[in-house]
């Protein structure tokens, strides 16, 4: 599977670990920054740059990384054909995929550990939309038209530089 992976520095220490993770289980990454922890990087051009790689079809899910996975989410989540939702948990990982059909997961570096990154990661990229028993027809038929409703929405992402604080 294709991922792309962004963050800032406050993220870097909990993005490298599970891009090493995700690459050693043969997941591609595409990495479209940050690079290092010595800038300080604004999240809003990370998170477009994560959802430009998601738009144009060149990975199949998005992981995007900060202090807390807020401003990732709020950022990434602004674009057309994102939906991007922070987690905290294997669990809420794992359903966002399976209810809200999330294909970017933003996780922050002071909230989740990054052994516990990986696990969330694998659950996420492991789930699938809709993939749960026992769920009403009706409730399955909502999910979807959430969905819709929320890939619909949004602005068209730009390839844009990773802006700092000059």
């Amino acid at each position: 599977m294709k991922v792309v992976m962004g963050s800032v520095a406050k993220g870097y220490g909990l993005k490298m670990p599970i891009r090493a993770h995700l690459e050693a289980q043969g997941h591609e990454v595409i990495d479209v920054g940050c690079y290092d922890t010595d800038t300080f990087y604004k999240f809003p051009s990370a998170a477009e740059r994560v959802a430009k790689v998601l738009q144009d079809g060149e990975a199949d899910l998005g992981i995007n990384c900060c202090g807390s996975g807020t401003g990732a989410a709020i950022c990434t989540d602004k674009f057309k054909g994102v939906c991007a939702l922070s987690c905290e948990s294997v669990q809420t990982a794992k359903l966002a995929r399976i209810v809200n059909d999330a294909n970017c997961l933003c996780m922050g570096e002071s909230i989740v550990a990054p052994e516990l990154g990986c696990e969330m990661a694998d659950a996420f990229l492991s789930a699938t939309f809709q993939d749960m028993e026992g769920i009403p027809q009706k409730v399955l038929d909502f999910w979807k038209e959430a969905r819709d409703e929320a890939f619909a929405n949004g602005e068209i992402a730009s390839a844009r530089d990773i802006e700092t604080l000059a």
